[in-house]
């Protein structure tokens, strides 16, 4: 067995021990469905364009017409992109009643695509348009009806403010209803499984550390290494869609015999 295989057999076997996981996923969870993740070296989506400039809510205010021709083309990649093996893998977890609920920091809604239940998507989402005056949520083809019909400032029906994607910009705050409701998972998990994050943005970044502080055990399994690592049971330099579905067919098995 080499020390691949020794780090899945781990990783199995905490699953098995553990009845309320919890899993956080990143942006490398979408990578392997074609999503261009935001900060890796060289291949970032914010080392093309500059954040403030196309992902800030000021400057989509601003100037609406030119962020909306640069999430349009982002955007039809988000809406096209399906469940990888990591995501399938997930829900077949989540069946055995492991998983207590999906953390996400993805925007794309792939995991709703993959039929895992339970998610708190902690940066908002692509899938809705919402208005910047009455605050009413829409789908998001709503919005993007009225763009390619010409129109890009897309407004609400109500009121007729401004719409923008139901997402969080930079200048936006986190929903006090979401982080509530992270904070509630994260409290009661016995392991979180970090799947594809990079741990670089609060208050994901501090998910960890709470886990630890209530006796939970922590996996990581990403690409690149976090600040966290040394903390972690097993940790797994290698892409989720070849490791993470090992896992959860080792676990799988142990459940069958």
């Amino acid at each position: 067995m080499n020390e691949l295989d020794e780090k899945i057999q781990k990783v199995a076997e905490l699953i098995l021990k553990s009845q309320a996981i919890v899993i956080l996923t990143g942006a490398g969870m979408s990578t392997e469905s074609g999503i261009a993740d935001f900060r890796s070296p060289g291949t970032g989506l914010w080392e093309k364009v500059d954040p403030y400039e196309f992902g800030s809510v000021n400057s989509y205010i601003a100037n609406t017409s030119k962020n909306l021709k640069f999430m349009l083309e982002m955007g039809m990649n988000i809406f096209r992109a399906k469940p990888n093996k990591g995501h399938k893998a997930i829900t077949k977890l989540q069946k055995l009643g492991k998983v207590k609920g999906i953390l996400t920091q993805n925007i794309d809604g792939i995991h709703q695509k993959a039929h895992s239940k339970n998610i708190v998507e902690l940066h908002g989402t692509a899938n809705e348009s919402k208005c910047l005056r009455c605050h009413k949520v829409y789908p998001i083809t709503s919005m993007i009806n009225q763009v390619l019909q010409g129109n890009y400032s897309p407004s609400c029906e109500v009121c007729h403010g401004l719409l923008k994607p139901n997402a969080i910009f930079f200048g936006e705050p986190l929903l006090s209803e979401t982080l509530i409701k992270a904070d509630q998972m994260i409290n009661d998990c016995d392991l979180l499984i970090i799947l594809g994050s990079s741990l670089l943005v609060y208050p994901v970044a501090s998910y960890p550390d709470k886990a630890l502080a209530v006796g939970a055990k922590l996996v990581i399994i990403n690409i690149q290494e976090t600040h966290i690592d040394k903390y972690a049971e097993v940790v797994i330099h290698d892409k989720i869609g070849d490791v993470f579905p090992l896992i959860v067919e080792t676990v799988i098995n142990v459940m069958k015999d």
